[in-house]
């Protein structure tokens, strides 16, 4: 089974009963001759309490965009140029018209990304990681957002019960404190990205708008 439908499979089971749509009936743009083929990543909006979470997702994010069929513009070089144009978070490019990108960059599309989450949380034996982000779509020509999702992964780092309290307390600080956010970032971006419509350059492309799976609120609620 691929890499993309183990996605699909995974975004199903997180959502479970709440109301789902098809990918066509979710993002129709995306089905249409104007869909886009490459993708300009804008530097991400961090609104978490880490500091250093932007630059983590900026080594996760070109991967699942490309495996999904897309021409992602690298993103060590765009950072670069955003960085030398005053622009180190994509909240001062919200402003500028999308036009701009596809005239500077060539891209069909901008990805704005929004950490909301990026939390260490310490509950005595139920300790957690949780990281939670926005994507949000939209065309350099129309400036119609064409696909939207908000994900969120809780990562359980709580210790062994059974090695005693006070050994279930140090297990659980330690593996909190040493919890790689990189798998965790990579996970949220693919089960996101399992809900995006895949692009020209995947071999399911044009046919998986049938797939269900599409959550109606996180897709809205990553406008908010």
């Amino acid at each position: 089974m691929s890499k993309f439908f183990c996605n699909v499979i995974l975004i199903m089971f997180v959502v479970g009963c709440v109301p789902l749509e098809t990918k066509q009936a979710a993002f129709p743009d995306m089905y249409t001759d104007a869909r886009p083929t490459s993708i300009l990543i804008l530097p991400a909006i961090n609104k978490s309490t880490a500091s250093d979470a932007a630059s983590y997702i900026t080594a996760t994010l070109t991967q699942p965009f490309a495996d999904a069929g897309y021409y992602v513009f690298p993103t060590l070089l765009t950072t670069d140029i955003f960085n030398k144009e005053g622009i180190l978070d994509g909240r001062q490019a919200l402003g500028i018209p999308k036009s701009v990108f596809k005239k500077s960059f060539g891209a069909d599309s901008v990805l704005f990304v929004t950490i909301n989450k990026w939390d260490k949380n310490y509950a005595i034996l139920a300790a957690n990681v949780t990281v939670a982000m926005s994507y949000v779509l939209i065309s350099t020509t129309t400036e119609e957002v064409l696909w939207s999702y908000d994900q969120e992964i809780v990562i359980d780092t709580g210790g062994d019960s059974s090695a005693g309290l006070l050994g279930a307390l140090i297990a659980t600080a330690i593996n909190t404190a040493v919890q790689d956010y990189i798998p965790i970032a990579q996970k949220v971006n693919n089960a996101a990205v399992a809900t995006l419509p895949v692009g020209v350059y995947h071999p399911s492309a044009g046919v998986d708008g049938a797939v269900t799976g599409v959550s109606t609120e996180a897709k809205n609620r990553a406008l908010k």
